[in-house]
């Protein structure tokens, strides 16, 4: 090989070298023009792999979220077949419009009337010789009662007698006074003193009358000291404390007598409902003792709280035919207000509670879909319906708890 190919043979290496050199340079970075020369940054990052990275993202968040929404309809949805509808007892009503007399529920009590009843004590301190009627019994106006001996009793009788006495001194003083004044033989003045101490003897009859009229003594039964206690009215004995052979006085009772042809039926009220109640409302009352509700109004609203029970008292008065009724019998009120035309009802056995929220089971092609509603006036039988459901929407009625109960599990099972 002469000089000259030598040098030829050089200068290609050379060449070649410079080539790879520059194809080497260019590889690792990025094209320095073009149509993706907008995608480098300062820092050398390629904005394409983040852009496709975050549109990822975003399609994935829009999957997740429309996939939770679907599960939350179906949580809410009850799949069901007319066949299994029928076997679970669910009836279908349409929601409509409906005449609605609000009702407040209350608890009661059958009460004697307390303005026809009365406890009888002695008339005054001594021992119960005997007792003559029992606990329930019916009495008549001025039937005795019980007997007692009392020595004050006598005393009293004893102060009638004695002013009786008087009166009929002073009546003889009197007339022989003024005949003897008409005859010229005394003085105008002894006719009048005689005049006077007649009167004063009077009033003083009539004062021990009085207080023996008063206190059911009889004045004709001289100085004796038995009394006997006698009904003031027809009535019946409803407690009987009272026994043979005790002590007692006037701050003692023996007996309570009350007429029960009439009773009072008392209901406790809460503070928070008193503003729907008012006298003369009518009232339907329920007795477990009576196959039958028993009408009545509303006589009186307590105007002061209990303190304990922080409720007032609103009073029925009801006839008690056959003395059906009887003093501390429980019963419960109805107390109803106007009657008003509701646009949108549903059968109130058809609402349920549902994470503290009242709902409505929607028929639907596939079932049911529990519905929220916001409720208004009730009377037991329908509710109205406030917002959440419109007139003419089925729903189910009757066996809507079952829907409830398929609900729940099936929330259960998507929980876990």
């Amino acid at each position: 090989m002469n000089r000259k190919q030598k040098t030829m043979i050089a200068l290609m290496c050379a060449i070649a070298a410079i080539l790879a050199a520059l194809l080497l340079w260019r590889q690792p970075g990025a094209p320095a023009g073009g149509e993706h020369a907008g995608h480098a940054d300062s820092h050398g990052h390629d904005d394409r792999h983040d852009d496709g990275h975050d549109k990822g993202h975003a399609e994935a968040g829009a999957d997740h979220a429309d996939a939770a929404a679907e599960t939350g309809a179906n949580a809410r949805a009850i799949a069901m077949s007319e066949a299994q509808i029928k076997t679970a007892g669910i009836a279908i009503d349409t929601a409509r419009p409906a005449l609605i007399q609000e009702r407040l529920h209350l608890p009661a009590q059958i009460k004697a009337n307390a303005e026809r009843s009365v406890a009888l004590a002695a008339p005054a301190p001594g021992i119960v010789e005997a007792v003559l009627v029992s606990a329930g019994a019916a009495v008549k106006k001025g039937q005795g009662l019980a007997v007692i001996r009392s020595p004050q009793a006598a005393g009293w009788r004893a102060d009638y007698m004695s002013a009786r006495q008087r009166v009929a001194l002073a009546q003889t003083g009197y007339a022989r006074e003024k005949i003897l004044w008409e005859g010229g033989i005394s003085a105008r003045q002894d006719m009048e003193a005689a005049q006077g101490a007649l009167r004063e003897a009077e009033i003083a009859a009539a004062a021990a009358k009085s207080r023996l009229d008063a206190l059911g003594l009889d004045a004709s039964a001289g100085v004796s000291s038995s009394v006997t206690l006698r009904a003031p009215f027809a009535g019946v004995v409803i407690d009987k404390p009272a026994v043979a052979g005790q002590s007692v006085d006037d701050s003692k009772p023996l007996l309570m007598l009350a007429d029960l042809s009439q009773v009072w039926v008392e209901a406790a009220v809460p503070g928070a409902s008193l503003g729907q109640v008012n006298a003369g409302m009518p009232a339907r009352i329920s007795v477990a003792a009576q196959p039958q509700e028993l009408e009545g109004s509303v006589s009186f609203v307590g105007p002061v709280l209990g303190e304990a029970t922080r409720m007032a008292t609103a009073r029925i008065t009801l006839a008690n035919r056959d003395a059906r009724l009887r003093p501390g019998m429980l019963a419960s009120v109805d107390l109803l207000g106007q009657p008003a035309k509701v646009p949108v009802t549903v059968a109130s056995d058809a609402l349920q509670t549902v994470h503290e929220r009242s709902v409505v089971f929607v028929r639907t092609a596939a079932g049911f879909r529990a519905q929220e509603v916001s409720t208004g006036r009730s009377d037991g039988k329908r509710t109205e319906i406030l917002q959440g459901l419109a007139a003419g929407t089925p729903y189910a009625s009757a066996g809507s708890f079952v829907l409830k109960a398929d609900l729940g599990k099936g929330e259960a099972e998507h929980d876990h």
